[in-house]
């Protein structure tokens, strides 16, 4: 049986922004680039720089690592992570890891991830999914 550590949070940069709340952190920060007097400031490459952050940023639902079942857990892995008990074995497990890329340009973390929606939690964060469930739950990024 493998264990799924799955992102459960809304990234800040998807929230609206604490200065400006018609803006979401994304919108914001590259305000900010735009709207910079620094002397220097090469913002063509400061706003790629931007895009290709909030492109790898974990996203929710997001298979961030694979364990084996009953292995040990972090503190604060609860805060921002659930986790999925799934029937398959192990080595079938870590191929959900994998990172979306395109020939040498990282789109996203995870190349799969999740629908958590209607998943009923314990105090501890796990769910446990058979195999079938699991797979028609499985979204790949495209």
């Amino acid at each position: 049986m493998a264990e799924f550590l799955v992102y459960n949070k809304t990234h800040w940069t998807e929230l609206p922004s604490k200065s400006q709340p018609e803006l979401t952190g994304y919108q914001r920060s590259r305000q900010q680039i735009v709207e910079s007097n620094m002397l220097g400031l090469d913002k063509t490459k400061a706003l790629m720089v931007h895009d290709a952050q909030y492109n790898v940023r974990y996203q929710r639902g997001d298979i961030v690592e694979v364990r084996k079942d009953g292995g040990p857990r972090g503190r604060l892995e609860p805060e921002s992570f659930v986790f999925i008990q799934v029937s398959i074995p192990f080595e079938e497990a870590k191929k959900y890891m994998q990172a979306h890329e395109d020939s040498t340009v990282l789109y996203h973390r995870r190349k799969y991830w999740i629908d958590l929606t209607g998943i009923t939690f314990d105090k501890n964060k796990t769910a446990a999914l058979n195999a079938k469930h699991f797979n028609e739950r499985l979204r790949e990024r495209i």
